[in-house]
């Protein structure tokens, strides 16, 4: 039986029409003065710790960025750092000698604050807003489904198509509601280098909402042709290499202070892609605290505003890099147990994938879990938080000190890691099982309890062609999964999964069938005499993974299997 948790895939329209009238336009009118008040923040925070702990930021600033310029260039750096930063090099040995250091010191410091600020910062142009739409029109039509020429010619038909693949599902009314009178900050799980562009593409073209600013990887920024869209498309740039006080405080102002201007925005609390394809289950909190810290300034303010956290989990049937990405969590955590295999791909191999690239489609699915506030509790359609009892709660008394309202950094930081245990708490219930996910993650199952004598290093290295699955077998372990996914929607522990409703070989079929349907080797295949094979032990691990947050081996019953003869 279906829970209440939900509704069925929807579809709405736009709450506003003119983007000049969006947040993140408005936003973006207003950056030279956001810019100053950046810099402003940044500089009070230096102010508040002591004078040699500046000090020590500067010199180990200067000392990180001259070692990233020198073993980690990418092409999106700006030109010429190296001799940038030996001329704050020198200027910082000038200060030491300075009669009064510590002035010295904070001009160095704010230079340094300047330029990364001015990296950082986003920009929104509604004309490349509407290019990037017809653009991102064509570019998820041509992945989403077969090549035909009548929906080539008909933008409306064209869009209406992508969103019939592109389905949304969970609390999207309740976050259309919220979006009105607060700030909304989706936190979504992260697979592919393609998540930024389906989340915003998403959000305009089914969820009705105006773009939201997000956090892109500075190396994104090394193609020009995405630079030039992203630049102009409200994507402020994050360089996780740089690891110094300066620039992380700079980072965590912006995001705060962005939010106080009303800026909806994206972030991914897993810092990168889940090489492995697991859901998270921890998330980073560093940016994190900065959304407890805006909560707490629209509290001083005498603000109603309210920062909500809305988790998000994607579904692929198809992530284009699953491959390479599970290689490299193999490479990372088996080290010298696992030696990638070099498999030659014949010509045969690449006439298929052609095929199927023309005349396949796939699908993919977002799913907003329950908004939050900023300490993890639930948040109601009045924007009203609830204690776990679903009693209203007023939060500004967790920024009570002594009955009056005030920072207090530890306190915060135990809010923060809060507010990221819910988050992964949410990943695991809203983590959306497609029969793809189903029938991989009960053929890896198979795979490995038969080669229970080996760990998963070796399993994956196993020659695909000397294997054949036993079809009973997984076709029970299938309905014993099936089972247990059900039984946990029917608790309110999990997203009721009904693409799984109805006839288990039909499910198969199509699981079988849409499974990385993009990849040059078949994930799963049935041949011409009926056998269960697959063409890539590596990809089917990687999408069983999909499964893994929700730990169910616990509940299999492998003594309820029916052991077919047939196995290699």
């Amino acid at each position: 039986m279906k829970n209440n948790d939900i509704t069925d895939y929807q579809k709405y329209e736009h709450i506003e029409q003119d983007p000049e009238k969006w947040p993140i336009a408005v936003f973006a009118n207003l950056r030279k003065k956001f810019l100053g008040e950046l810099v402003k923040d940044v500089v009070a925070y230096f102010d508040s710790i002591p004078k040699e702990d500046v000090d020590q930021a500067i010199a180990r600033t200067i000392y990180l960025e001259k070692q990233r310029v020198k073993s980690n260039p990418w092409k999106a750096d700006p030109p010429n750092e190296m001799q940038y930063y030996r001329k704050i090099q020198n200027e910082y040995n000038e200060n030491q000698l300075a009669p009064d250091k510590y002035k010295a010191n904070k001009e160095t410091l704010l230079r340094l604050i300047k330029r990364y600020g001015q990296e950082i910062i986003g920009h929104f142009n509604t004309k490349t807003f509407y290019t990037a739409r017809k653009l991102s029109d064509f570019m998820f039509h041509f992945f989403l489904y077969p090549f035909g020429w009548q929906s080539l010619f008909n933008r409306k038909r064209m869009r209406q198509k992508n969103m019939n693949a592109i389905k949304i599902n969970g609390h999207c009314d309740q976050v259309r509601r919220l979006f009105k009178d607060h700030v909304i900050v989706l936190v979504p799980t992260h697979s592919s280098n393609l998540d930024s562009i389906l989340i915003g593409y998403t959000i305009d073209l089914s969820l009705g909402l105006p773009a939201f600013a997000y956090g892109a990887g500075l190396n994104l920024f090394d193609s020009e042709f995405f630079a030039f869209f992203m630049n102009r498309l409200g994507a402020y740039k994050v360089d996780r290499r740089k690891k110094n006080l300066i620039y992380l405080q700079t980072l965590n102002s912006y995001s705060k202070l962005s939010i106080l201007d009303g800026l909806n925005t994206i972030f991914f609390p897993g810092g990168t892609r889940s090489r492995s394809g697991e859901v998270e289950t921890k998330v980073k909190l560093g940016l994190l605290g900065s959304l407890v810290q805006a909560q707490r300034n629209f509290l001083e303010k005498d603000s109603a505003r309210k920062v909500i956290v809305v988790p998000v989990v994607l579904t692929y049937e198809t992530v284009l890099e699953a491959r390479s990405l599970i290689i490299q969590h193999l490479r990372t955590t088996g080290q010298e147990k696992y030696t990638a295999r070099v498999k030659n791909v014949g010509l045969r191999s690449y006439f298929q994938f052609t095929k199927r690239l023309l005349k396949k489609g796939t699908s993919i699915v977002l799913t907003f879990g329950k908004p939050l506030d900023v300490f993890g509790n639930e948040i109601n359609d009045d924007g009203q938080s609830l204690d776990h009892k679903g009693k209203v709660i007023q939060i500004k008394d967790y920024f009570l000190t002594d009955g009056k309202l005030a920072a207090d950094n530890q306190r915060e930081m135990i809010y923060t890691r809060e507010l990221g245990d819910q988050i992964a708490k949410s990943y695991q219930k809203y983590n959306y099982i497609l029969p793809a996910h189903l029938v991989a993650f009960a053929a890896f199952k198979l795979l490995c309890k038969i080669n229970s004598n080996m760990d998963v290093y070796s399993v994956v290295q196993i020659p695909e062609e000397e294997f054949v699955f036993p079809k009973r077998a997984f076709e029970m372990l299938c309905l014993q999964i099936r089972a247990i996914l059900f039984e946990r929607a029917n608790q309110n522990l999990l997203i009721y999964p009904k693409e799984l409703d109805g006839d288990i070989a039909e499910i198969i079929r199509k699981g079988i069938e849409t499974l990385g349907v993009f990849h040059i080797k078949r994930v799963l295949h049935i041949d011409e005499f009926g056998r269960l094979f697959s063409q890539d032990f590596l990809a089917l691990m990687y999408y069983s993974n999909k499964l893994t947050n929700l730990e169910l081996d616990d509940e299999l019953n492998w003594s309820s299997i029916d052991w077919d003869a047939e196995r290699f």
